[in-house]
């Protein structure tokens, strides 16, 4: 009841425990906030490793071959395949069994095809027991030689990439066939054996793929030596 002249009575003690629990609350608040962020924090420490490198090389990537007065390497994985019967002493590796979707190698032994046409030609030349491979090979010959009259089995167009003569097969647009020639002849390149026997050779590349890989065919050639 109200009294003229009489104040009500503050409660000091009661808003002290407010404050003293609001406090408490709010210090509570702040170190469960640090307890979590010390525990949440992550432990691991990520280094970043130094890069392998691994050099691919032609010669770790390839598999051995002897055959009687030659040897070569070939890319692993590629297959030997049976001498086909014909008058030609011929060795023929392939990525595909198929034939026609993969890379050929192919070496003619002494018989050489003289009427063989290529797209592009290669120079080689005998030095001692080896070859020398003067790379890269010419250009689609269509390119730089006239285009005749014929069907794809005729013989190609005489043309020459660096002073050196070849059949030029400008009939045949689906293909890409590399053939070598040297000072020794269209399609021909002679070698003596350790005996000093002579030996013809002609050696074709052929790459169905969309984009060719001639280095294999290059290196496939500085392997070659006579025995």
């Amino acid at each position: 009841m109200y009294q003229v002249d009489h104040r009500r009575k503050k409660h000091p003690r009661r808003r002290k425990l407010l404050w003293l629990f609001l406090l408490a609350f709010i210090t509570a608040m702040v170190v469960l906030i640090i307890w979590i962020l010390h525990h949440i924090k992550p432990d691991t420490v990520i280094h970043q490793s130094k890069a392998i490198t691994t050099k691919v090389t032609f010669a770790t990537h390839t598999k051995h071959y002897d055959e009687g007065v030659f040897s070569i390497d070939i890319p692993t994985g590629w297959k030997l395949a049976p001498r086909p019967p014909h008058t030609y002493t011929s060795f023929t590796w392939k990525t595909s069994t198929n034939g026609s979707d993969g890379q050929v190698i192919e070496i003619y032994q002494d018989t050489i095809p003289v009427n063989f046409a290529v797209n592009r030609m290669l120079v080689v030349e005998s030095e001692d027991n080896h070859l020398t491979v003067d790379e890269p090979a010419s250009d689609d010959c269509q390119n730089y030689t006239r285009t005749g009259v014929g069907t794809y089995n005729a013989t190609g167009f005489l043309a020459k990439w660096q002073g050196v003569s070849f059949l030029c097969d400008a009939n045949n647009t689906e293909r890409d066939v590399i053939g070598t020639s040297s000072a020794d002849g269209v399609n021909t390149v002679i070698m003596r054996s350790n005996d000093g026997t002579k030996h013809r050779f002609f050696f074709t590349y052929t790459d169905y793929q969309l984009n060719p890989d001639y280095t294999l065919f290059y290196n496939a050639l500085r392997s070659f030596k006579m025995n």
